[in-house]
This record gives structure tokens, C-alpha cells and sequence, in this order.
């Protein structure tokens, strides 16, 4: 202290005013405030807040508010004040024992209304000892205390000590920390001198006993000598600070939580924390504190347990017995947080960063910040979140809360008869987005209303469908029975409706404790913020967000993320999102402002580069949603849009992008998944790349040959690919369904039902309305248009079907028409009657007239149509899964068993009236739905066995239970595919099935597994794990016996080396010894079932090895350990459950954890590489397994096929860490695990 400036002894001993220098956050001080105040018993307390909240104060001293709250004024034009309180805030316990004794409390601050000056301000404090000076006071006491920043230096100087220490060396030490801070900041800003005019001014204007609780930075400024000598000069700065109206402030105390107090959540004036602060502020002694720290790390501890980490008393006892020492190595008279996280980061992390150390970090966060959560008094007014609404609503002349009336909308609807879907108090409103700013305004607002979920606003027009969007929006706009209370409820995240909507989207699924969680860098959540960010103008997050469309992010982006980020950049850089507009003439202060990205053109070409390379990894998809995100890249290259927008490039990415995607559907043509070969022909078609002819002889293809069940589920999947990338087209043009209509019109009614239900189930994962589309574009050709009206009226637009007006005005006009045209040919042609009966009586007598020959090709139509139970047009309604008009009770049959199976279809028009009856109708004269045996009679006599059991497979994998006691175990053929559809209903059969179940189950796993084992024969013959042996045997060890004798090596005359073995070495044979380990993790989420079922038959294959030991671990977001029913398939694939999420670093973590030799270890990964928690802890994972040794596989796919859908930035990721990924069939697999055991063998 003596080595301080001699005016440190003014600060300490200033007693006009009592200088208490705080913190905003602090516990020592929060606990010796009282005393200090008590001690010097002041007329008047004066508090660093801003002048506006001098009304508020009350409010904050309320015994019914309870910490932590937040208090907040908010000026339009000048700036935002917001500081939370707690228990441990000094402010806060001031404020509080001024109350309890009576004493006035003058908030001193500047204005948050005041202005200021744009004219640079001097400090008092002379800039000479920056000069003199080559270290500043804060760089000695940094130095002498061993800490690197002021938040540590507080916690030594302050915190630590102030434990059973006077009040006045506690207020001396913050006054320390404070002069130093001051005086080693170069450069103090405008802001804050005129803050601290305002606190002399205010500090002059109070008695002269009273006592200022102020930041330790200030108090330097507000020495009684300053406050004298500084008088003209202040009155000369607050003269400039030209302040507003007060009323131009709105203030707002708001509950808030202990969450948002931590500074790591983003919110500003946090601590790291709060639970520690608060058990410190409750802590008298060192002994209290002690025994709180104690608890907190049992606490931690307690927490790992319950996640399922490894935790107890020893780790809690080294952990406080570390943190004590360190107290005690730096003369601390108690532990403080520093030495609390170090101690906790030493023992129970463990060096290990990625794995358990976040485990311990989300463990130590939700125990170290806690959930706490405030309340505010019932006498304080309304939040500022609901007075910054209102003043937005009357600003836009949107409807406010007076347009609500007092009585409830139920009771008002119930007395007026109105029905429930219309909101009397709502308006509907029409935005002309684009050309009006102020309609801009009002967009913004509501897209930001509905972001913040308070309800008020409701989009009634269509919302844009692909890259097509209205340019006028229709709301239904009010003030609701809950949207007082939501606001209510949301105001804790702000003052500001868009401070609010900021705080939601930052917080969302943020662990606690952490500046971000493992899902913050996932492309899923960087988009759902981008598009938030965008649509409700928020410009800051925007521009934050849009710097996170990086490299890692287009790495771990798939295809559809990828589009949808090039989609809002480049609405972005055309000026087609309301909230933010490229031209100065279309903002709106302060609701829409200019926003103009320059990096669009890069990132949007990144992007698409990104994209095209994600194509390698979808060849083998079947997921529907791969081929929409295809849809939508090939959508954006041959769309205006990027035509308008990159049309000033010479050489747009979107070309070579077609060359490229062109590329990958030839390709995929030839070796992609059935659903991705449709996709691939179907794309290049609409890349002008295929002709349509050709595409039509490929449908006519995929039919002709659906002769079996590989057949049949080619034409299946396949159609579909192609019907979702060419649906607008075939809905407009009976060409592109061509083939396939030339096909069923000429099939007998035999090979027309083989390929029925592979037909019905391309087309039934599209909405009724599609359909019903296509049937009509395909009858179009033929002479049954579908042009009759039935009783449902289901040939009207769908809005109008089942009413009965409608159908009774379109009969009248029918029938007027019907007969004009009567009338119009009588009077042409009078003699028409006789024509027509003449021609009646000669047709009846001669069945044969003279006509000129038929040719043979329409004879043998005509024969065979005329001998079919199916028209075409019925045809086309079984495959299109609508109901026939034939009397035929072939075809009702026929189409009542697909209905079975595939239902009547969800989405547009599932409700019209599609299924032949009109909406709303209990009643009809269909026949009763059959019972399962019906229907499975049903299918034996149209279908056949082979298809029938195809059917009952499709319909027991759909949740059909019923139908797998029709399966036969002894009598059905084995194959994946029936497998993967019994074992999805493992979980979901009764008990009293589940024997049937499992016996079914049993003999398609052995009959695969006995299939399996005699094809990886061959791969796995002679493999073994020897030892070394003198013993003679058959099996010599050449490379061993080499190196044994090299000491007996002899030169012949004509220079060659000759080896005389005098000692021979052998290899021993293989016994169970388990010398090699394999260990399979198996991703189980929803895309890898048949990988699974593979993986589970290759480790048993694998585990008959005596030289192997095969561990098996399932994992989604947990891991589960199967390696004891390895040797049984059946019973592991029946435990599985297949579904969920995908956590790959936990699988391999798992592995990692159960690996003792690393050298003799393989771990082969099964998985898609949708990685959906945290890339950086896979990689992590991946990397620690390849440096310690263990020889590493990554599996995209693990079947027959060896075409894969997976994720193809992850996999890159995988490969570049040291993984190899691949997609291979069992015999490649088990080739490669027998070449790693040789390669072993031969260098041992």
C-alpha cells in the first residue's frame, strides 16, 4: 500500500460522501455494506442507476421482490440501461437497508435519455504518466498476485480476503482495485465523464452526510476536492447533454433467473456463477465458506453419478483437498471460485478435455448456475417488454390490447352461434411487402411476435413453397385472451421485442454454464437462428450468424441444409425478405434498416460446391427426403432466381454445378439405390439432359421386369424417385407416365395384379390430391374421362366436393347441356332417330359386318380386353389408390386389400371426399373392412403366395400385428427385408404373440446367418492367431525360422547368400485364446436397420473364430452393451430398438473405454455419419483410437448391395482423422479383417 498513490488515502478516508466503491457482483461486499452503512448512519444514500428509475426504487426495496430481478430503461434514439440484481449484489442490499430504516435513495447517474456530446472530452486525470510510466499500477498488481485479469485480481484483493475481515479494509480494497483499474486505462470514455459529471452533480445537490454506492472506477472522479473544483465543468458538460422528456424512457423490472445472471449466457452485467456468489453471500465465516464449497463439489459429483460417470468420494475428497491447498499455496484465507474450477477441472476431468471433460462441464453448470428464478412485486407497473409492444402496435396502426374486449372469445362465440374457427376480434390485414416500407414495418414485427411466441398474429396466405413466394401476405391480426400473459412471461429475455426475440434464439438449447452447447455449431441450429435472424429483421444476428456459414459449417452440412443456406443468401441479396431490404429508399427506422452482405456471392458458391460434393454420399439413399433436397438444387440451378441474382458473374457456379449434378445422376443410374436411380433419371430429364422417350422406355423397363420380389421393389422405388422429382410435370403431361400406361393396358389381368402392389406403393406416399391430379391427366387419353359426376361430387375442385348445392347446380347444368346438344343434332341431322335405330336392328342380326380387316396386334386387344375384369381406366385407379367405378367385385376386392395396406393417403385432399364418399358422411354402402384372415385370403386368391407374403411382410412391418401369425416360419423365404419388418414389431407385440413372433424370427435369422457363414468361408480360411513353437507341425514360419538363423548365413562363390536353418520355427494352432479383439458400433438410429441386421449376423459369424473375441455396441444417444448375446443373434437384434438420435463420439468412447491391448484391437464403425451432437467430440473420439494403435473402420453401409446413403462431409471428416469409411458387402468385410490379423502376423 505505501508503494500506492498518496490519493489513495483520500478515497479511503472521504467522508463527504461515504465512498463505497463496489462491483456490480460481489459477495464480500454485499455482506459488509450493512455495517458500513450502519456505522456511518447516512442522511441520504445515492446509488450508481440512471436518474429515470428514481420512481422504481420502491419497487426494488419491496419486501415481495424477491432476487434476482432485472431492471432496465430504454431510450429510442439514446441508448439502453440493464442491470440485474441478486442477493449479492451491493446495490441491492444498500437499496434494501435504506428501506428498513427509512433513508431517502437518490439514483445519481446520467439520463439514459441524455444525449452524448459529439465534442471530445477531456479527462480531469493528466495523460502525462502514460509517458513517464513504462508499467501501470494494475500491471504491478497483476504481477505480485500471479493473476492474469481483473476479474482474478478482484477475487484476491476483495472476495478472498473479506472473509472475517472490518468492513473498512474491505471498502479500502475495492477503493484499490478501482484507483488501479482508473488509472491504467488509457483512454476513459465520453460516456462515462458525463455519467461522472452527473454523479457530482448529484452528489451536490445531497446532504452533506450521505453516502454514494458507485462503481470503484468512478470514485476516483468523485473526491469531495473533484466535486469542488469540477463544478463549471460539469454544468458546461450536462448543459451540452441535451435531455429529453423522461417520459421518452421506458423502464421495466422483470423476474429474471439465475441462468441468464451467468455471463456465459450472453446477457449483459453477468457473473460466472451464481450459486457460488450466493453461498458466499450467505456464508458468515471461513468455515461457512468452506463447508458451501464442500457441498457445491459433493454436489457436482452427485450429478456425474446420476449421467453416469464414474464420481464419488475420493474424487469429491482430492477435489477440496486440491482447492484448499492452492487457497493456502496463495495465501488466501479461503478458497475462492478460481481455485474451486481449477480443482475441479484437475481431479474429476482428468485430462480428459472431450469427453468426460464435458460431462463434468454440464454437470458443474447446471450445479454452479442453478435454476433460480426471481419475482417481482404486484405494485410495480406493467414490464417495459409490454410498453415497447404498444408503442410498436399504435406506431404501426396495428391492432393494440384495446381491441380485445372484456369478454372471453369462448363465451361470446357460444352466445352468437358463430363458429369456433373465426376470431371475432381478429382483423385481417394484406402486406404489400416489397413496395411498401411500411408494410415492411409491420411484417417484421408480427414474424417477430410470432418468433417470440406470443400470440397475436396468424399468416392466412399461402407461405412460399420452394423458391416461388407471394409478393402480398395476408394476417389475421389481434389482441388474444393470452398474449398479456405470454409477454408477461417472455419479458425476463428483454425489454425490446427485438432484445427479446434475440434472447430466445441465443438461448435455445444452450447448456447451462456454457457460452455454447454441442448443438450451437450443428447446421440445423445455425440455420434455424439464420432464419429467424432474417425473417424478423434482425440485423446484428444476421450479420453473426451468416459469419457462421464457414468452412465447419459446410462440412457438416448435408444437401437440403446447404440449399436452404444458398436459398436465404441469395433471397438476401435480392431483397426479397422484408426485414431486410439492400436499398436505403425501402427501410423503415427503426423496424427495418439497410442490410447489405458483400461475401453473399462467395459463400453462395461455397455452398453449392458443398452441396454437389454431398451428392457422392446419397447414391445409396432411400430416404424421400434426399430426393426432395435434390429436388430443391436442381430447382435452384434452373430457377430465376439465381438466374437474376448471379447474372452478373461471367461464370455463374450453377453451370459447372450442372455438369456435375448431370455426372452424378448418370452415375447413380448405374450403381445408386433403387429410389435413387428413379431420382437420377427423373433429374436428368429435367436438366434437359435425357430425352423424354428415353425415360419413358425406362419406366416400361422397370415394369416389364418386375418378375420377382427384386423386380417388384425396383419398380416400386424406383417409380416413386421418379414420380416425387417429375410429379408437376406428369400432373400436366400423360407422356411422362406413358410407359407405364402402355404396359397395364396391355397386360393380362394375371401379370397386371403381380405388379399391382409394387405400382400402388410407388404412388402411395403422395397426397390423395396428387393422385387424383395424375388419374386425371392419364384418363385424358382415354374414353373414359372421369368426366361423370358421382354422388360425392369428387370430380369438383376439392373445396367444393360434398356439398350439396354445388353438386345439384353442376347436375342442372349437365343436364342442361346434355340436352342442347341433343336439340343442336336434331336439328342438323332430322333423320337421326331412324339412322340410329336402323343401325340397332342390323347390329342385332349381323354380329360380323363387312369392315375392312383388323390387324392381328388389335384383334388380340380386343380379345383380351374384352376378357379382363380391369378396364384401363380401373387400372389406373387401383394403381393411383382411388376408388374404382367398375361394378367388378374383382376390383373391389382388389382395391379394398391395397387399402389395407396402404391406406388412403394423408396430406392435401385426405379429407375432400377422395374416398368416393362426401365429407362429413357416417354412412354408405360399402362392404364391412375385411378381418386380417379375410384379407390374407384375399390376397392368396389375387395375388398369389409369393406376392401375398410379400404383402403380409409390408403390412406386419407397418404396425399390422395380426399378419405376422399368417407367415408361415416353416414355408417363407429368408431375406433382410422380411427380417427388418418382424423385428420392427418386437417391441410393439402383445406377449401372447410374441412366441409366434420370436419363432418366425428364428428361423429367418439362422436359415441368414447359416447363408452368411458359408459366404465369408472362403474370406476367412486359414485365419488364426498362432504362437511361435519349436513343436513340428504342417504350418512353418518361414519369416520367424529367417530371423533365427541369420547368424548361420553363408556366401556361395557366386556372390548368393545361403541360410543353413539349423533352427526351424512353427506356427502352433489357433486355439480359443482371444489374441484379437473386434469390437462393432452399431448405429441404431432410424436409417440402419438393415445395416444392423447385418452387423449383428457378421459378429456372430466372426465370434465362431477361436482366434477372435467380438464385443457388440448399440448406440443412438446411448450406448448399449449386446456383447454377451453376440453369439445369438436373435436375441441381440431383438433387444435393439432401433430409432432415435445419433451420438457417434459416445459409441466410440464406449469402445475406446472397453480396449486393453490396442495393438491387437479392431473397432469397425457402422453408421450413416449423421453426426446430431457434437462433431468435435467424434473426431475427438476417432483421433484418440488411431494414436493409441487400434486399427479403425468406418462402414457407410454393411448389405449385399454396398451402396451406402450417408453423410459425405462427416465421413471426410472421419477419413481425414484416420478412420478409412467405406461401404462393402460381409465378404469384403470379413477379407479386410482377415488381411489387418495377417498383416499383423506376417510383420510379428
Amino acid at each position: 500500500m505505501e508503494s500506492l498513490d498518496p490519493s489513495m488515502l483520500a478515497l479511503t478516508q472521504s467522508r463527504a460522501p461515504l465512498l463505497i466503491g463496489v462491483r456490480h457482483h460481489s459477495a464480500a461486499l454485499s455482506r459488509a455494506v450493512p455495517e458500513m452503512l450502519d456505522a456511518f448512519a447516512p442522511q441520504c444514500l445515492l446509488v450508481e442507476l440512471p436518474s429515470d428509475l428514481a420512481d422504481w426504487i420502491e419497487h426494488l426495496a419491496d419486501p415481495q421482490t424477491m432476487a434476482p430481478v432485472a431492471i432496465s430503461a430504454v431510450h429510442d434514439q439514446h441508448g439502453l440501461f440493464f442491470y440485474p440484481m441478486a442477493d449479492f449484489s451491493p446495490e441491492w442490499v444498500a437499496i434494501r437497508w435504506a428501506r428498513q430504516r427509512g433513508i431517502p435513495v437518490v439514483p445519481c447517474d446520467l439520463s439514459v435519455a441524455a444525449k452524448t456530446p459529439l465534442s471530445n472530452l477531456e479527462s480531469s486525470e493528466s495523460d502525462a504518466q502514460w509517458e513517464q510510466a513504462p508499467t501501470t499500477l494494475l500491471d504491478r498488481l497483476l504481477h505480485r498476485t500471479g493473476e492474469s485479469d481483473t476479474g482474478g485480481l478482484w477475487q484476491r484483493l476483495v472476495e478472498s480476503p473479506g472473509f472475517e475481515a472490518e468492513p473498512d479494509a474491505i471498502r479500502a480494497a475495492a477503493l484499490v482495485f478501482g484507483y488501479a483499474v482508473r488509472h491504467s486505462t488509457p483512454d476513459i470514455s465520453s460516456r462515462d465523464l458525463v455519467r461522472e459529471a452527473a454523479m457530482r452533480e448529484a452528489i451536490r445537490m445531497a446532504p452533506k452526510h450521505s453516502a454514494a454506492v458507485i462503481g470503484s472506477f468512478h470514485a476516483a472522479a468523485l473526491l469531495p476536492e473533484v466535486v469542488r473544483s469540477q463544478e463549471q465543468h460539469d454544468a458546461a458538460i450536462l448543459a451540452a447533454a441535451i435531455a429529453e422528456s423522461s417520459d421518452g424512457v421506458g423502464v421495466s423490472l422483470v423476474p429474471y433467473s439465475f441462468e441468464q445472471l451467468d455471463e456465459r449466457s450472453g446477457y449483459p452485467a453477468g457473473v460466472r456463477d451464481p450459486v457460488w456468489h450466493q453461498r458466499m453471500w450467505e456464508s458468515r465465516t471461513c468455515l461457512d465458506a468452506d463447508a458451501a464449497a464442500a457441498e457445491l463439489v459433493t454436489a457436482v459429483c452427485r450429478r456425474l453419478r446420476q449421467d453416469g460417470h464414474v464420481a464419488g468420494m475420493p474424487d469429491a475428497a482430492e477435489s477440496l483437498r486440491m482447492m484448499r491447498d492452492l487457497a493456502r499455496l496463495r495465501g488466501l484465507r479461503v478458497a475462492g471460485r478460481g481455485e474451486l474450477v481449477e480443482a475441479i477441472q484437475t481431479c474429476l476431468v482428468q485430462g480428459d478435455l472431450m469427453g468426460r471433460g464435458r460431462a463434468v462441464a454440464k454437470a458443474a453448470g447446471e450445479i454452479l448456475i442453478g435454476d433460480r428464478i426471481g419475482t417481482v412485486t404486484p405494485a410495480a407497473p406493467r414490464c417495459g417488454l409490454a410498453v415497447d409492444i404498444d408503442r410498436q402496435l399504435d406506431a404501426l396502426k396495428l391492432p393494440g390490447r384495446d381491441s380485445f374486449g372484456g369478454q372471453s372469445r369462448s363465451t361470446r362465440r357460444a352466445a352468437s352461434g358463430a363458429p369456433a374457427r373465426v376470431d371475432e376480434d381478429a382483423k385481417e390485414i394484406q402486406l404489400d411487402v416489397l413496395r411498401r416500407p411500411r408494410d415492411r414495418a409491420r411484417a417484421v414485427v408480427l414474424r417477430q411476435l410470432n418468433a417470440a411466441g406470443i400470440p397475436y398474429a396468424e399468416r392466412i396466405d399461402e407461405v412460399e413453397r420452394g423458391h416461388r413466394e407471394n409478393l402480398i401476405e395476408r394476417w389475421r391480426v389481434g389482441w388474444q385472451q393470452g398474449t398479456a400473459a405470454t409477454i408477461e412471461s417472455v419479458s425476463r429475455y428483454g425489454v425490446s421485442l427485438r432484445q427479446v426475440v434475440e434472447g430466445l434464439v441465443r438461448t435455445a438449447g444452450r447448456i447451462p454454464g456454457q457460452d455454447f452447447s454441442d448443438t450451437d455449431d450443428l447446421p440445423a441450429t445455425i440455420l434455424g437462428r439464420l432464419r429467424i435472424a432474417t425473417e424478423c429483421g434482425l440485423v446484428g444476428l444476421t450479420r453473426r450468424t451468416l459469419t457462421q456459414i464457414s468452412d465447419s459449417f459446410r462440412a457438416a452440412a448435408g444437401l437440403s441444409e446447404l440449399v436452404t443456406a444458398v436459398t436465404i443468401i441469395t433471397r438476401i441479396r435480392a431483397g426479397h425478405l422484408p426485414g431486410l431490404p439492400p436499398d436505403i429508399a425501402a427501410a423503415y427506422p427503426p423496424w427495418v434498416e439497410v442490410f447489405i452482405w458483400p461475401h453473399s456471392v462467395d459463400t453462395i458458391t461455397a455452398c453449392l460446391e458443398a452441396g454437389l460434393e454431398r451428392l457422392a454420399g446419397m447414391s445409396g439413399s432411400q430416404a424421400p427426403q434426399d430426393v426432395t433436397a435434390i429436388v430443391d438444387l436442381i430447382d435452384w440451378m434452373t430457377g430465376d432466381l439465381q438466374a437474376a441474382v448471379m447474372s452478373d458473374l461471367s461464370e455463374p457456379a450453377s453451370e459447372s454445378g450442372r455438369v456435375r449434378l448431370t455426372q452424378w445422376c448418370r452415375q447413380t443410374m448405374r450403381s445408386g439405390s433403387d429410389r435413387m436411380r428413379g431420382a437420377g433419371a427423373a433429374a436428368l430429364c429435367m436438366l434437359d439432359e435425357q430425352s423424354d422417350a428415353a425415360f419413358v422406355a425406362l419406366t416400361r423397363g422397370w415394369l416389364d421386369s418386375a418378375t420377382d420380389r427384386e423386380g417388384r421393389t425396383r419398380l416400386k422405388d424406383s417409380l416413386a424417385g421418379a414420380t416425387q422429382v417429375l410429379l408437376p410435370r406428369m400432373q400436366s403431361d400423360p407422356l411422362w407416365l406413358g410407359g407405364i400406361g402402355d404396359g397395364i393396358e396391355h397386360m393380362s389381368d394375371e401379370v397386371f395384379l403381380s405388379r399391382l402392389p409394387s405400382l400402388r406403393g410407388a404412388f402411395a406416399e403422395f397426397s390423395p390430391a396428387d393422385r387424383q391430379r395424375l388419374l386425371s391427366v392419364c384418363l385424358s387419353e382415354l374414353d373414359e374421362r372421369d368426366t361423370q359426376l358421382n354422388a360425392s361430387g369428387s370430380t369438383l375442385p376439392f373445396d367444393q366436393q360434398g356439398d350439396p348445392a354445388t353438386i345439384a347446380d353442376e347436375l342442372v347444368l349437365l343436364r342442361q347441356a346434355d340436352l342442347a346438344g341433343r336439340d343442336a343434332i336434331e336439328k342438323r341431322y332430322p333423320a337421326i332417330d331412324q339412322w340410329l335405330a336402323k343401325a340397332s336392328t342390323s347390329n342385332s342380326k349381323t354380329p360380323h359386318t363387312a369392315q375392312e380387316p383388323a390387324s392381328d396386334d388389335t384383334k388380340a386387344r380386343s380379345t383380351q380386353r374384352a376378357a379382363s375384369d380391369f378396364t384401363t381406366a380401373d387400372r389406373w385407379r387401383l394403381v393411383f389408390g382411388l376408388p374404382p367405378d367398375s361394378n367388378s367385385a374383382t376390383v373391389s376386392r382388389c382395391a379394398t386389400s391395397l387399402d389395407q395396406l396402404y391406406g388412403r393417403g394423408r396430406g392435401e385432399g385426405a379429407r375432400a371426399g377422395l374416398s368416393g364418399r362426401p365429407p362429413g358422411r357416417g354412412g354408405g354402402s360399402e362392404a364391412p373392412q375385411p378381418t386380417t384372415a379375410q384379407w390374407a385370403d384375399d390376397l392368396e386368391a389375387l395375388f398369389g403366395s409369393d406376392l401375398c407374403q410379400e404383402v403380409l411382410g409390408a403390412a406386419a412391418g407397418a404396425g399390422r400385428l395380426a399378419a405376422i401369425e399368417l407367415l408361415d416360419p416353416e414355408t417363407v423365404t429368408p431375406s433382410i427385408e422380411l427380417l427388418e419388418q418382424v423385428l420392427s414389431l418386437a417391441g410393439a407385440m402383445p406377449e401372447s404373440k410374441i412366441a409366434t413372433l420370436r419363432r418366425l424370427a428364428r428361423r429367418i435369422t439362422e436359415d441368414l446367418a447359416m447363408q452368411l457363414a458359408v459366404r465369408l468361408q472362403p474370406a476367412l480360411h486359414g485365419l488364426s492367431s498362432p504362437r511361435p513353437t519349436r513343436r513340428k507341425n504342417r504350418n512353418l514360419n518361414l519369416a520367424r525360422t529367417i530371423r533365427d538363423n541369420l547368424a548361420n548365413c553363408h556366401r556361395r562363390p557366386d556372390g548368393r547368400a545361403t541360410i543353413v536353418a539349423e533352427r526351424l520355427m512353427f506356427r502352433s494352432p489357433a486355439k480359443r485364446q482371444m489374441d484379437w479383439h473386434v469390437t462393432f458400433v452399431v448405429d441404431v438410429s432410424g436409417s440402419m436397420s438393415a445395416s444392423v441386421i447385418y452387423s449383428a449376423l457378421v459378429a456372430a459369424v466372426l465370434d465362431a473364430l477361436p482366434a477372435l473375441s467380438v464385443k457388440f455396441l448399440a448406440f443412438s444417444t446411448e450406448v448399449l452393451d449386446f456383447s454377451e448375446q453376440v453369439t445369438d443373434p436373435l436375441s441381440l437384434l431383438m433387444e435393439v430398438q432401433v430409432g432415435g438420435g445419433t451420438n457417434i463420439g459416445l459409441g466410440l468412447r464406449a469402445a475406446r473405454a472397453g480396449i486393453s491391448v490396442p495393438a491387437r484391437s479392431i473397432v469397425i464403425l457402422v453408421s450413416d455419419f449423421e453426426e446430431g451432437v457434437s462433431v468435435g467430440s467424434m473426431i475427438a473420439e476417432v483421433r484418440a483410437l488411431v494414436d493409441s494403435g487400434v486399427a479403425c473402420l468406418g462402414l457407410a453401409a454393411l448389405d449385399d448391395l454396398g451402396v451406402a446413403r450417408y453423410h459425405q462431409g462427416f465421413a471426410a471428416m472421419m477419413a481425414g482423422a484416420g478412420m478409412p469409411v467405406a461401404a462393402v458387402s460381409p465378404e469384403n468385410l470379413a477379407r479386410w479383417v482377415g488381411d489387418q490379423i495377417r498383416r499383423a502376423q506376417t510383420t510379428s
